[in-house]
Order: structure tokens, then sequence, then C-alpha cells
């Protein structure tokens, strides 16, 4: 299957990155995760988890809600949480044209990448109606991709969607569950 062996490319990355990422976060910068969204890290906090004193991110989303997050992670398990740096727009116009072209040369392993991966196998993949993972993981990639794409490239959620859906009908027909994806992730 497509998405198992995405993911094991995903795990095998993160967790390879995950003590370069750590030792490049400041007090400012921007992380992404593909369901909290946009957040930035606080602070650098002690904090005791099983008897002993640990060093870990304080991220706050950018966009506030009711309830006040704030996600705590140690230090070398940034990535492992879902948490990573942005995108360059370089990178951003690459993903779109991967998307346009669905050529596999392009292919990088970085998690804006795998997410378009999903995204590009699910829209020519069937997915029935008791695939409920797939489902799950076909709307992640799409929220995902193009929070992320919209925030880089400093476009609506809506024209980001329009754009995305645009490049994947390139190569072919997209099946319906992605374009439902897509809408839907265009509404958040």
């Amino acid at each position: 299957m497509i998405y198992q062996s995405i993911r094991n490319a995903q795990i095998r990355m993160n967790r390879k990155r995950s003590r370069m990422m750590s030792k490049r976060i400041a007090e400012g910068d921007l992380l992404y995760h593909t369901v909290h969204g946009l957040c930035r890290m606080d602070r650098v906090i002690h904090e005791n988890r099983l008897g002993k004193e640990i060093l870990c991110y304080a991220l706050v989303p950018k966009i506030k809600n009711r309830m006040k997050v704030r996600f705590v992670i140690p230090l070398g398990e940034v990535e492992a949480s879902g948490f990573h740096a942005l995108v360059s727009i370089k990178d951003a116009n690459g993903i779109l044209d991967y998307l346009k072209a669905g050529d596999d040369t392009a292919v990088q392993t970085n998690q804006t990448w795998i997410l378009a991966q999903n995204l590009l196998g699910f829209s020519s993949e069937k997915i029935g109606a008791r695939e409920q993972r797939k489902r799950q993981i076909l709307e992640h990639s799409a929220r995902g991709l193009v929070g992320e794409l919209a925030y880089v490239l400093k476009m609506t959620l809506e024209e980001t969607v329009d754009l995305v859906r645009k490049n994947l009908g390139k190569i072919s027909r997209i099946n319906p569950p992605v374009l439902a994806a897509l809408a839907h992730a265009g509404e958040c």
C-alpha cells in the first residue's frame, strides 16, 4: 500500500531529523503541525517528568481559540510529535509542481512532501466506503498541506484549495473523496 510505505519513510526521517531540528529552534520560531496548525516557540522550560528534570519547548498556537492551549514537547521529540519547520516558498512551489506532474523523482521525505505524496496517491486510488483509516489519512493530509501552503504562499485557504485541485487535475481525474477532503480543508 502507498500510505504504509510513505508512513514508514516518515517515521525513519522523523527519528533522524528530531535531533537536528531541536538544535535549530529558537524563541519566536514558527513550527507547523498538520492538525494544530501554526505555532510559535514561546520559550524553553524545565519540566519534571517521572522524577527527572527535562528541557521542553513551550509552543503556543498562532490562532487563538477559547481554550488556552500550550504544547509542551521535550527537546528531542519535536519532529516525532508532528511539528516541523515551515517549508520555503521554493519548496511550496516544488510541491505544487509535483502535484501537477506526478513525478516521483522530485519526491523528498519531509513531512509536507509526505502530505503531498498522500494526496497524489489517493487522487488516483479508489477508496472504499469502509476504509475509514485511509479517509482519515486523506483528510489529515489535505488539511495539513492546504494550511501550510496557504500560510507560506500568503493565500487564503480557498485560493490554496483551488490551486491544489487545479494542479492535481492536470495529470488525471481526481477521485471524489479527494475533492471532498480538499473542500473540508478550505472550510477550516
